[in-house]
């Protein structure tokens, strides 16, 4: 796995292999002031990190079969990359979270998953072979870019969370074991991984360290660490969590088309 920079990373994308043209993307377009979901919003903020663009909305959540999120690179050269991001189906561990909250338990998440060591690489294929991520991939598919992004979280340990966090762990500034390259669909040029995230605990409202995996066509692996602001973030899902700060504490972006993105 070759490793990426810092927070403070940047990497347009280099070579475009992903450049067919599909249907257009002026299709795309939200309400003004329309803001991202939770889980949107940090991957918007972590890729606009890495990549040194501004992500705008293209669907908000209506599921009208646009992807998530685009942009274009301030290069002068016009490159467009959109980005759909999805996590692996995890129905009951929410189901079940959002009982205990009504009840006053702890939200927990018992079992175990195969420990798979060195085989995440064919972890990550028969998870993109599924019928959940294949819609996604075909969303994607479907629309003209450069560059297609496929952006995925884990909502739980057993749902790919271990496996997403083994993907961009550290030991010692080097991975504790192999993994391969994947062979993505024609026209998919990236898959982002989102891993572990740390704060200080003694300040759970302020910022944010997310650990990130990336697989990119033509130059394989790399490895992230950025830094996202609690305030920055929409509210977490009320069915699942209470907000624990004041109203109009947040300012998440504005993530509109043609908005200034504050």
């Amino acid at each position: 796995m070759r490793h990426g920079g810092s927070e403070d990373a940047r990497g347009g994308g280099g070579c475009s292999p992903g450049g067919q043209r599909r249907a257009s993307l002026k299709a795309m377009s939200n309400a003004a002031g329309t803001t991202a979901s939770r889980e949107e919003e940090i991957a918007s903020l972590a890729m606009e990190q890495v990549l040194g663009v501004e992500i705008k909305l293209a669907d908000a959540g209506a599921g009208n079969k646009m992807p998530d999120g685009s942009w274009t690179y301030p290069d002068g050269q016009a490159r467009q990359g959109i980005v759909e991001i999805t996590s692996p189906p995890a129905t009951n561990l929410m189901s079940e979270w959002a009982r205990a909250k009504r009840a006053g338990r702890p939200q927990t998440e018992s079992g175990s998953i195969p420990l798979r060591l060195n085989e995440l690489a064919q972890v990550c294929s028969e998870l993109l072979s599924e019928g959940w991520a294949r819609e996604n991939l075909d969303k994607l598919l479907a629309q003209s870019a450069d560059e297609r992004h496929l952006f995925l979280f884990a909502r739980g340990y057993k749902e790919g969370g271990d496996y997403f966090y083994r993907l961009s762990d550290t030991y010692d500034d080097a991975t504790s074991e192999h993994v391969e390259d994947l062979v993505l669909p024609l026209g998919i040029t990236d898959v982002w991984f989102r891993g572990r995230a740390r704060r200080d605990s003694d300040q759970p409202l302020g910022r944010m360290q997310l650990w990130l995996a990336r697989f990119q066509v033509g130059s394989g692996w790399h490895r992230y660490v950025v830094n996202i602001e609690e305030r920055d973030l929409p509210s977490p899902n009320s069915g699942i969590a209470d907000d624990q700060v004041p109203a109009n504490w947040r300012c998440p972006k504005d993530r509109t088309a043609g908005s200034s993105g504050v």
